[in-house]
């Protein structure tokens, strides 16, 4: 199969879900009720070989509890992208199947899983970064580049934006398939959006989460629901969050998005 495209196909109910592909997030959401989806996880899949899967069950924002009802159901399933649409194929883990909670006492549950990959690219990431855990004043670094970043687009200075971001759109256009074009119009239709619908930064505060994962080498600013703490908004309300994550290279001193 040339070109393997790995998803998570989950059903959950009443919780505060994170999860998480080799410690990174691929979908942190806040659910008030049920859903039924799938999130492609290829972007956390750096290369051949075992991947880790967490399942991270918590108590809807707001409650200290898991519900009775709360419960997930998950599982990993490979489709292939090689054709015009992507052909799903199997489903390559069991299913992860949460433990009912009908005595409302659980706080909260995580489940552990693991599969193999087998992709053909590997990835130039954050695997050789540098420990973010022993950065001291590891907030203020993390609070000064998101203050820069706000700055930049406020500024309209969107070729700066889009060369802070390259990196990260390279990996993307690589774990995704996408072609060159591809990955050009990501960042161009990205740009335009802020332009046409007007969008402004919400600046970041002290109330939003500074998240260290990836084993230690990521680290991003959170909303209390998982969302990423960097929001545009315009006058009509509508929202764009922009989920950077964060690394130290090795012998840098400079945090960048990857």
């Amino acid at each position: 199969m040339d070109k393997p495209y790995y998803v998570i196909d989950f059903s959950a109910v009443n919780c505060l879900l994170d999860i998480r592909v080799n410690d990174v997030s691929v979908l942190c959401m806040d659910i008030s009720g049920n859903i039924s989806t799938i999130v492609p996880i290829n972007q956390a899949i750096l290369e051949s070989g075992k991947q880790h899967i967490s399942y991270n069950i918590l108590p809807l924002l707001g409650t200290t509890t898991l519900k009775k009802n709360t419960s997930l159901i998950a599982s990993v399933w490979l489709y292939d992208a090689s054709g015009e649409f992507i052909e799903k194929k199997e489903e390559i883990t069991k299913k992860f199947i949460m433990p009912e909670n009908s005595a409302g006492i659980l706080p909260a549950y995580k489940g552990e899983d693991f599969f193999i990959a087998t992709v053909p690219y590997k990835l130039d990431a954050w695997q050789n970064s540098q420990d973010l855990t022993k950065v001291e004043d590891l907030r203020l670094y993390v609070d000064l580049f998101y203050n820069e970043v706000e700055e930049m687009i406020a500024n309209g200075q969107y070729n700066q934006f889009a060369k802070l971001i390259q990196k990260r759109e390279n990996n993307t256009a690589t774990c995704m398939y996408l072609s060159e074009e591809e990955k050009e119009e990501r960042i161009t239709e990205l740009i335009e959006m802020i332009k046409t619908e007007r969008l402004k930064v919400v600046p970041t505060s002290n109330k939003d989460i500074m998240l260290i994962y990836g084993y230690d080498k990521l680290v991003s600013l959170k909303k209390p629901d998982g969302d990423s703490a960097l929001v545009l908004r315009n006058d009509e309300g509508d929202e764009l969050s922009l989920d950077i994550q964060l690394h130290l290279p090795q012998g840098s001193t400079d945090l960048l998005v990857i």
